[in-house]
């Protein structure tokens, strides 16, 4: 981007476009808003200053003008369909609302439109006139409509209003030519800006924004019970919420530069926090694959592009990230499964039949690109990948996952019920035969703790409690769960089924990625637990089953080995000395390096263990070994 653009002068920009009553005759202010052209091409101006250009292969949202024989439609609406730089009929992944087109009125006499229609005393139009609304934008799932007053249908250029849960219809924008730039303002540099979120520093940096920086002149933005203020800076813009929304302030920048600039004139550093745009995270590399480990074996490659289908969900999920990826399956005695991924990293899983919420299972920073699902002869399996951020597949009976790093320009995922795996974008496509029992070596001992609870009532709820924000609970709880599966020195059933969440727990992956206070005490049972287990003191069929664990796990540690989390990387060395492996690599964390010592049979090492937090006793099971 070549010269800066200070934003706090965009205020100006707008008012020199878009009249405002005060000082004009009605006549004026008619004939100024009839004249569109000066608000289509602050529109450009704003779209190319982003970054924003119209890709080769567009993916164009057709329209046809058309007359509705009740109202007519303003001619604004059907000005911004034409625009031949309009970023939402070329890009409509940018948006993700819906266009109604005629629009539609609300009350909708199809009764596929959710909102009503204008309450007998709003102020909204004149007393005795036309209480509809007439829809020609909705957000992705229908959570907010806009449209503009049926009373003023006639006008070339009318205000918008937005339905809102709580209040009825509310003013959105002074005219539809205002309301897009606006649609655009909040979608274009949240996508191919640099971004950062406040934090624990939000209430002051508020503060310093209304009183240093400019509006850019809009209304407040209500999308999803989000109430937005948008500051300008010079190449940034702060976007306030004094609603409901994920972050209450967030920064959008057109460079990293002004982002650490803007966070210097705020006081703040905020330099390590600061996002790459989507544009940038989105943006495929050309498809690089890896061989195979054991897991996957390379069936085919191609340079025929592989494409994303746009999703479509016929039933509305309230989530402020749009929606980038879909997929649905039929679980025995569960009913229907949907899976939905979002713009913003997140996948979410959903039993509509059970009356329950979407329930988050993982999130990484680029967007969710793709879903498959499929029944296998082992059950029902998904799949999910990430932009250049690797595929993961879950064996939905077991809830055993993989991640897969199979290389860059992977969006678009597709698999067969013989476990072959369709992955590609635009720069090709491979086919891989996946093995699963590589891919979910523990697929059968999880399985076993679906009778967990009925074989060992209590355990479950104990080792969740592990996770509780309660210490005095997970106090409670790692206490009761050491009396019950500390061997003596027979391993019992519940120790062999606990032993793989305890080890999560002690290394924070799985289940266990969450805070915890009794982390190394947690790991620590684990490794007495795989000493009894590897001196065999269990009992047929368990006696099998703690030796198909504790061979599935040279499989997983180097992985762990190698992970970015210190305390991941330390229980992977002290499980590696606990199976009697091979020594762990050198590592430069203190802790890591200690337990590889240990591992390798230095005694020293405990004492340095010990002076962060580990029992001396549960160390020592390593060296008894």
């Amino acid at each position: 981007m070549d010269s800066m653009i200070d934003y706090g002068d965009f205020a100006a920009r707008l008012a020199r476009v878009m009249p405002r009553p005060d000082g004009t005759t009605p006549d004026e202010c008619s004939a100024h808003l009839a004249d569109t052209a000066p608000r289509w091409e602050l529109l450009r101006q704003f779209q190319e200053e982003w970054g924003y250009e119209v890709p080769a292969d567009a993916d164009e949202w057709r329209h046809e003008p058309v007359t509705s024989p009740d109202l007519p439609i303003p001619a604004a609406l059907d000005q911004w369909w034409a625009l031949p730089y309009n970023s939402f009929v070329h890009s409509p992944r940018l948006y993700w609302t819906n266009p109604e087109y005629p629009p539609t009125p609300r009350p909708d006499p199809t009764g596929y439109g959710t909102s009503a229609g204008l309450p007998a005393d709003t102020t909204l139009v004149p007393a005795g006139a036309d209480r509809r609304v007439c829809v020609f934008q909705a957000e992705y799932q229908y959570c907010n409509e806009w449209g503009y007053p049926a009373a003023d249908a006639g006008l070339p250029d009318p205000r918008v209003l937005v339905s809102d849960s709580q209040d009825g219809w509310l003013l959105q924008a002074r005219s539809i030519s205002e309301f897009f730039l606006q649609l655009a303002v909040h979608r274009l540099p949240a996508h191919y800006g640099w971004t950062v979120h406040a934090d624990d520093d939000t209430d002051r940096i508020v503060a310093r924004t209304k009183s240093e920086l400019t509006p850019l002149g809009f209304l407040p933005w209500r999308e999803l019970a989000q109430e937005i203020t948008v500051y300008g800076a010079p190449d940034a813009l702060v976007f306030h919420d004094a609603g409901y929304g994920d972050h209450e302030l967030t920064v959008h920048a057109r460079t990293a530069e002004a982002l650490v600039r803007l966070g210097e004139r705020m006081g703040v550093d905020w330099a390590e926090r600061i996002e790459a745009p989507c544009a940038v995270m989105e943006g495929p590399r050309g498809l690089g694959l890896r061989a195979g480990d054991g897991r996957w074996e390379v069936v085919s490659v191609s340079a025929e592009p592989l494409l994303s289908e746009r999703p479509e969900l016929e039933a509305p999920i309230a989530h402020t990230s749009p929606l980038t990826a879909l997929t649905r399956i039929d679980v025995p005695d569960e009913g229907p499964l949907v899976a939905t991924g979002h713009e913003d990293g997140s996948l979410h899983l959903w039993t509509p039949e059970s009356g329950n919420a979407p329930v988050e299972v993982d999130r990484r920073g680029p967007a969710l690109t793709g879903l498959t699902s499929v029944h296998t002869a082992n059950g029902p399996v998904l799949a999910a990948s990430w932009c250049d951020a690797g595929v993961s597949l879950w064996d939905i009976d077991s809830g055993e996952r993989a991640d897969l790093d199979l290389g860059p320009g992977i969006v678009s995922v597709h698999l067969s019920a013989d476990l072959r795996l369709l992955v590609g974008g635009p720069s090709g496509r491979a086919v891989l035969q996946l093995d699963p029992d590589a891919l979910w070596p523990t697929r059968e001992l999880m399985l076993s703790l679906v009778s967990f609870e009925e074989t060992e009532p209590g355990v479950p709820r104990l080792l969740a409690e592990l996770l509780s924000h309660d210490e005095e609970i997970t106090e409670r709880a790692f206490a009761a769960l050491n009396e019950l599966l500390a061997p003596t020195p027979d391993v019992s059933p519940a120790a062999i089924l606990s032993f793989t969440y305890l080890t999560q727990i002690g290394a924070e992956i799985g289940v266990g990625a969450h805070p915890c206070t009794v982390r190394r005490r947690a790991l620590g049972l684990a490794l007495r637990i795989a000493a009894a287990m590897r001196a065999e003191a269990a009992e047929e069929p368990w006696l099998t089953a703690s030796r198909k664990l504790l061979a599935s796990l040279p499989r997983v540690l180097p992985d762990m080995l190698r992970g970015a989390n210190p305390a991941t990387r330390t229980a992977a060395a002290l499980l590696t000395g606990a199976l009697g492996g091979h020594p762990a690599p050198a590592d430069p964390h203190p802790e890591v390096a200690a337990a590889a010592a240990l591992a390798s049979g230095d005694a020293t090492a405990i004492d340095v263990l010990v002076t962060t937090g580990w029992d001396r006793a549960d160390l020592a099971t390593l060296l008894d070994d």
